[in-house]
């Protein structure tokens, strides 16, 4: 692991956001930039306004292609009408949480992304007990915010 790649870790970060809209699909990796859009117009398109970063959880490990995501957008709205595949939360938190960055080459970066989170975790005694988070920016140079929350062993 480079100097570069082991700076961009930190433990004890947090994910926490009110008023958010989540959906839970299985499609194929192929498919998730068109889903990621669907998603977030829906929401637009009933009148819902953005306030934070669109996010996703990758609630497998996509041995065969297919994965298990369930997407987040935080919205300015205190409620949300009830929209069949969309759950809203009054407020959602994970924490703590190990977070690294992804650059550049994102299909191949994040697989290293996960194996540095996870190497961490391990040469520091704790347990994985979340599915990695995705915070997607988007400026002059994009890149991604991974997270995976921790603990401490139990027994």
């Amino acid at each position: 692991m480079t100097e570069d790649a082991q700076q961009r870790l930190a433990f004890g970060e947090r994910l926490a956001y009110q008023n958010v809209v989540s959906s839970r699909e299985r499609f194929h990796y192929s498919e998730l930039a068109p889903r990621f859009e669907e998603f977030t117009s829906a929401i637009a398109q009933k009148g819902y306004d953005p306030k934070g970063p669109f996010f996703y959880s990758l609630n497998n490990v996509p041995m065969d292609e297919m994965v298990d995501i369930e997407m987040f957008l935080p919205i300015r709205q205190g409620t949300f009408d009830y929209e069949p595949g969309l759950l809203f939360h009054s407020y959602f938190e994970v924490s703590p949480l190990l977070r690294g960055v992804v650059t550049g080459d994102f299909e191949n970066r994040t697989e290293q992304v996960y194996a540095q989170l996870l190497r961490t975790l391990d040469a520091n005694g704790l347990e994985i007990n979340s599915p990695f988070f995705h915070v997607v920016q988007s400026d002059v140079s994009p890149f991604a915010f991974v997270y995976v929350g921790y603990s401490e062993p139990q027994g």
